[in-house]
């Protein structure tokens, strides 16, 4: 049952690096747009800054959920990585557990609060005069936060079983 969860789990994790890379064409595209609007054509964009910082706030949290579980994160490792297998996925399994998991099942709750107030509001952002609504980037970053909150689990889920000396089959 726990290695059918972790394996969608990571199957979500895979779909949200695929959109957070989507994210980073549809930026080169809307850059490249307001780039060569300014500067070749002297009419700048009131929109192209606005959607450029809202998309890359997409794209980096999009991706948190597939670098956790591509264990692609920064970690200073000097003492871990001489561990063996089952001593990291203890340290892994006690970090995780106590420490990475409630933080992100806690933010996302709130993540998801803020959203639902943004929507209530009619909240605005303010920067531009474009001036668009916030919610929907709201409800997004709640989406991708929630898919790093999964993974954590996953993550937890596949130490615990590493460090007991049953680790999760590959699919």
């Amino acid at each position: 049952m726990f290695d059918r969860l972790v394996h969608i789990i990571d199957e979500l994790s895979d779909r949200a690096g695929q959109t957070s890379a989507f994210f980073v064409i549809l930026l080169f595209f809307i850059m490249g747009y307001e780039v060569a609007a300014r500067f070749i054509f002297d009419l700048p964009t009131f929109w192209a800054y606005e959607l450029g910082y809202m998309i890359t706030g997409l794209h980096y949290i999009f991706g948190i959920a597939y670098v956790t579980k591509m264990k692609q994160h920064i970690r200073v490792d000097f003492v871990y990585a001489v561990l063996p297998p089952r001593a990291q996925a203890g340290i892994d399994w006690v970090v995780l557990t106590f420490f990475l998991m409630p933080v992100t099942i806690w933010m996302t709750w709130q993540l998801g609060w803020v959203a639902l107030e943004a929507f209530i509001v009619g909240e605005t952002s303010g920067e531009s005069a474009w001036n668009p609504i916030i919610w929907p980037l709201r409800i997004m970053v709640t989406i991708g936060f929630g898919f790093f909150a999964l993974q954590v689990v996953a993550e937890v889920i596949r130490s615990f079983r590493t460090m007991i000396g049953r680790p999760v089959p590959a699919p």
